[in-house]
């Protein structure tokens, strides 16, 4: 699962490719390219952030890709998971070569080129989007408690688990109860360290070996998230300190292993091209 609107939905509309990118369904598009560049067309597939809050890209949100006007679909594997896509096309020759279909808007059903039809983000519009480890299909890591006896709810590095994936913030990664008394519980992470989660508010029952975890570079609330793919999910290797999008987060469900996701809204400042 890519991403897709969970609330607020802006208008859909029909935007122009860029005639030679790669685009996919439920991918998030950006009406500027890195460094704040032009680009040829409307919309491109959201690049990586750059930077705190992506003050090095400058890219502005524009909406989630939800159709083609291809008039058979076609797909491929990114990942470990099979996407539908269409690719831009520039020449006269390559753009009567397809079979299209479908535009609307201020585009006539007898233009050839290649269009997505997106639905809109605005900046209080809710998206979801699913993490994967470091490559679209990827579950994260699943964590069991292997060591020290916790006695104290994880208050004070009372416990040691497997490896996450990725090294924590201190009051910006959250993590999840899974199998054991504290099953189905979310707590914000105090901590540094991959192996030893810190809390400040505790589980209320202790944790011991065999129990399992998982963990996540976000939490409820402010979260700096980096989005791979490109622009296809969240990842869960990365993110928090230096090259990230700032999010607004209101929903965290890490309830089943591969179908973990967050529901955020993308902050202000990314929708304003003239930033600093």
């Amino acid at each position: 699962m890519a991403f897709q609107i969970a609330e607020g939905e802006g208008r859909i509309f029909w935007a122009a490719t860029d005639g030679s990118t790669t685009y996919y369904k439920g991918q998030i598009v950006t009406y500027m390219a890195a460094a704040k560049a032009v680009i040829n067309g409307t919309v491109i597939p959201l690049a990586v952030p750059a930077g705190a809050a992506d003050t090095t890209n400058f890219q502005i949100p524009a909406g989630i890709v939800i159709g083609f006007n291809r008039r058979y679909p076609r797909y491929v594997t990114v990942g470990g998971m099979q996407c539908e896509y269409d690719t831009g096309v520039v020449t006269s020759a390559d753009q009567l070569a397809r079979e299209w279909t479908g535009a609307e808007g201020m585009y006539v059903k007898g233009d050839p080129q290649v269009l997505v039809q997106i639905a809109e983000i605005l900046p209080t519009t809710v998206i979801r989007g699913t993490f994967y480890n470091n490559a679209y299909g990827t579950a994260i890591t699943e964590l069991t408690h292997t060591s020290v006896a916790d006695t104290t709810g994880m208050v004070t590095a009372a416990a040691t688990l497997t490896a996450c994936n990725f090294t924590p913030v201190t009051l910006l990664a959250t993590i999840y109860c899974r199998k054991g008394t504290n099953s189905g519980l979310y707590r914000v992470t105090a901590d540094t360290s991959t192996t030893v989660p810190d809390l400040v508010t505790g589980f209320p029952y202790n944790s011991i070996i065999g129990d399992t975890y998982v963990r996540v570079p976000a939490k409820q609330g402010v979260s700096y998230i980096y989005i791979s793919g490109p622009g296809l999910y969240v990842n869960a290797s990365l993110g928090l300190a230096t090259n990230y999008f700032t999010v607004f987060c209101t929903k965290l469900n890490l309830e089943t292993t591969g179908k973990e996701y967050m529901e955020f809204r993308f902050a202000n400042q990314h929708f304003d091209n003239v930033r600093q």
